[in-house]
């Protein structure tokens, strides 16, 4: 199932955008047939259905869940391990939620249910062209995961509220069963309490020093995680955020996951408004990776369609040589143990992250639009931009799409702020980033929707999330509904 996906937040509203440079036509006189996208070999599906779960409910079960073996000595992140009495359960899985948590909060402004919850994916891997990459994508977990393939660490996370991505490509093989195997930390409270053991990372490490009888004293030595107080945010834990897997050939656009891959993806912006004359100037930065054996000139074709589908703007970049990337096949931990968790035997015990961008080529593609409808909270104006990365000979490499809207933001001292260069009153509400809903718990993506029109309905048109940033999911209703969005990054605004 193809993935829409929206990104980028602005310090005043929310907006996706992607991609830049030449001008190629303006398709206003083309003949009017709905925009179809030439068709790619890069394949995203959505990975949120039919997910196995368990719950470590004590400390010792925490311990025995990870490390005790099946009867066919297979532990819980191995291929054949016996998941066959675990839950069935699909995204949105949050444990956070539901009746028991709002009776909880009666001594908080928070509350919920707190635990170390073991996930589970059994999939056959599509046929796709040996060498391809494939990477997995949760758009965010509270609190931190590690999440294994096939019996083997790929990688780790902790921060709670942003996208993470893995590289899964040496992992896995087409046409193949492939498991994956999650472990979600959701268990800390005001400080370091209840967390996994230090550098006891669940695999051959696990077990071989910690036992149920010293958990206890072993708990506590990790850095804080500062995101996950229970202080105006419902800790919502498990698989609440959405969940996709991308099958890309070797040069490739990247996706905008910083945590673990190190890439940021596609940009797409407009500058140089005239807002009476309907002006601005697109402009798509792609980033681009070739991890293939050789150089190669591609461009970058885009297609801008409007609300109704059909094509508005058609231009492309110039000719460029994307060099072969000399990193390629590496694999990265944005937050690896050594940098966040310490230990009083050593001198420096939190190391600094290498943050060091991966060998990547961006190509620029931009185009002086006219007639442009441009994006406000009265008008809430969505085109559907796709990027199509094309080889010397003309072969399509890959497309990505993207919904945006185009819009000026402006602050004056005396009108406040200005969206298309016009004065916008912001009614609107302070809401938890959580933004649960009684009994259910964590919401669907189209309850965000439906949280959206109530909001409109109510002749509001702006919300400041509480403490941390929304799910993307928010984001992305928010630009669909007009609604302006300010999102702080950090607990306690520090």
């Amino acid at each position: 199932m193809k993935r829409k996906i929206a990104l980028a937040v602005s310090s005043v509203m929310s907006l996706q955008i992607l991609l830049s440079s030449a001008y190629i036509a303006n398709a206003e006189d083309t003949a009017k047939e709905k925009y179809i996208a030439p068709e790619s070999p890069a394949v995203t599906y959505n990975m949120n259905l039919d997910w196995k779960f368990y719950d470590c409910q004590t400390d010792s079960e925490i311990w025995t869940a990870m490390a005790k073996a099946d009867q066919n000595g297979k532990k819980f992140y191995e291929k054949d391990y016996d998941d066959s009495n675990w839950e069935t359960v699909s995204i949105p899985h949050g444990i956070g939620g539901g009746t028991n948590s709002f009776a909880a909060a009666n001594y908080d402004a928070g509350g919920g249910y707190r635990s170390v919850l073991l996930y589970r994916k059994t999939i056959t891997m599509p046929n796709y062209e040996p060498g391809s990459k494939v990477f997995f994508e949760l758009e965010g977990i509270r609190q931190s995961a590690y999440v294994w393939v096939n019996g083997q660490e790929v990688g780790y996370y902790e921060a709670g509220i942003t996208a993470m991505g893995f590289d899964l490509s040496k992992y896995v093989a087409p046409g193949e069963e492939a498991v994956i195997a999650i472990v979600n930390d959701g268990t800390t409270a005001r400080g370091t309490t209840g967390r996994i053991p230090y550098e006891t990372v669940p695999g051959e490490k696990w077990g071989s020093s910690y036992s149920p009888d010293n958990y206890k004293t072993t708990v506590g030595k990790g850095a804080q995680f500062v995101w996950n107080t229970k202080d105006f945010n419902e800790p919502q834990i498990g698989l609440v955020y959405d969940a996709y897997l991308y099958i890309k050939g070797q040069v490739y656009q990247t996706l905008p996951l910083y945590n673990n891959l190190k890439t940021t993806g596609n940009y797409i912006y407009a500058d140089n408004f005239d807002i009476k004359g309907k002006k601005a100037t697109i402009h798509v930065e792609a980033e681009v990776r070739n991890e293939s054996a050789a150089d190669g000139e591609y461009t970058l074709e885009v297609a801008v369609a409007d609300a109704e589908g059909y094509l508005k703007y058609d231009f492309e970049s110039n000719a460029t040589t994307v060099s072969k990337a000399t990193d390629a096949g590496i694999t990265y931990q944005t937050a690896v143990e050594n940098d966040v968790y310490s230990d009083e035997n050593i001198a420096n015990p939190v190391g600094l992250t290498d943050v060091k961008t991966p060998d990547v080529t961006y190509i620029n593609a931009e185009f002086n639009a006219e007639d442009m409808r441009f994006w406000s909270t009265d008008d809430p104006y969505l085109y559907t931009v796709y990027t199509i990365l094309k080889d010397k000979n003309g072969n399509v490499v890959d497309v990505q799409k993207k919904d945006t809207g185009f819009r000026k933001i402006t602050y004056d001292a005396n009108s406040g702020v200005l969206i298309n260069d016009k004065a916008v009153w912001m009614p609107g509400y302070a809401q938890r980033s959580t933004n649960e809903w009684a009994v259910i718990g964590s919401a669907t993506d189209w309850l965000q929707d439906y949280d959206m029109s109530l909001i409109k309905e109510n002749n509001s048109n702006f919300i400041r999330w509480m403490h941390v940033a929304p799910k993307p999911a928010e984001v992305r209703s928010s630009d669909r509904y007009g609604v302006a969005v300010v999102c702080p990054a950090g607990d306690k605004e520090g």
